[in-house]
């Protein structure tokens, strides 16, 4: 379920956008329509394919090595954080 102040923000956002006004309706609709398509579309990159990512950076010459080993060691720690949280509310 979408939350009013959410709903509230989705039709500021499409007014300010379109310069059109949504009844609570329409942006109920368009807002569950819109979240029903990020989760179709978005898929989270895996740790595994953000390291070669970083390796393929370093490689062309668009981040340097310190900076890939800086990363991975970032991504690594909110990944662990992430999992952390994730069983804390279970």
């Amino acid at each position: 379920m979408i939350s009013e102040k959410s709903l509230e923000k989705f039709k500021k956002l499409y007014k300010d956008h379109f310069n059109i006004e949504l009844s609570n309706q329409d942006a109920l609709n368009k807002a569950i329509k819109l979240r029903r398509m990020v989760e179709l579309v978005y898929k989270p990159i895996t740790l595994d394919d953000y390291e070669k990512l970083q390796k393929r950076r370093a490689e062309t010459g668009s981040i340097t090595q310190r900076e890939v080993e800086k990363n991975i060691k970032e991504m690594r720690i909110e990944q662990a954080n992430y999992e952390k949280r994730k069983k804390e509310t279970k």
